[in-house]
């Protein structure tokens, strides 16, 4: 009966830490901007680089695009910055809390290098591109940039227009994603839940340890 009640407390304390995860798990959203058909485009929007295009589509909707729209963090969280496709020639850069994203180092394509930026605050979301890696930062709610949230806005992706001929937002595609950073009451549900497992263990093990030494 006892490990039974043990049992019945993990789960409830299991079943807490989890809704209050839920309740407060960050999004990203976005502010301003306009929409861009990319079928429409006279450059052609080309997804074909993206690697997995079946597993993109079923989370992104690649027809269309936020033209000049800024990221923003619904809550802090940790950020993760992954580089997914590019179309460009030429070597442009992401940046974002001192870290830096190249299409290639040399001739050889950067494509999946990343980092993370953890705890970042909420709001919006300090980063920016460099046209061929260089001079002027193409920053978060730029018009060379455009936004695609996934359907359940744990991720975007973020396209950059470099500033060489063509307008069909490939040149460079980051993918960001965002998951929550545990509150404090969470860890001390955490906690609370790993002592009072802990206690009724060692409390089993010293009736154990009586009852064999009784014997």
């Amino acid at each position: 009966m006892k490990k039974l009640s043990i049992l019945a407390k993990a789960c409830l304390l299991a079943a807490g830490i989890s809704a209050v995860g839920i309740a407060n798990a960050a999004q990203l959203n976005t502010s301003g901007g306009s929409t861009l058909d990319l079928t429409a485009l006279s450059d052609r929007f080309d997804p074909s680089w993206l690697g997995s295009i079946g597993d993109y589509a079923s989370r992104f909707d690649l027809t269309s695009v936020l033209r000049g729209a800024t990221l923003q963090a619904s809550a802090p969280g940790n950020l993760n910055f992954t580089l997914v496709g590019f179309e460009a020639g030429f070597n442009n850069a992401f940046t974002a809390g001192g870290q830096r994203l190249d299409n290639r180092t040399g001739a050889t394509p950067l494509l999946g290098a990343s980092f993370s930026l953890a705890s970042a605050a909420a709001g919006s979301i300090n980063y920016g591109f460099l046209s061929n890696g260089v001079g002027a930062l193409f920053g978060n709610g730029s018009n060379s940039t455009g936004l695609i949230l996934s359907n359940d806005r744990t991720e975007a992706l973020v396209l950059f227009n470099d500033t060489y001929i063509d307008r069909d937002y490939d040149d460079m595609v980051v993918r960001v994603s965002i998951s929550p950073v545990p509150e404090p009451e969470t860890i001390a549900m955490l906690l609370a839940g790993l002592g009072v497992l802990g206690a009724a263990v060692r409390r089993k093990k010293q009736r154990q340890a009586l009852t064999n030494s009784l014997v």
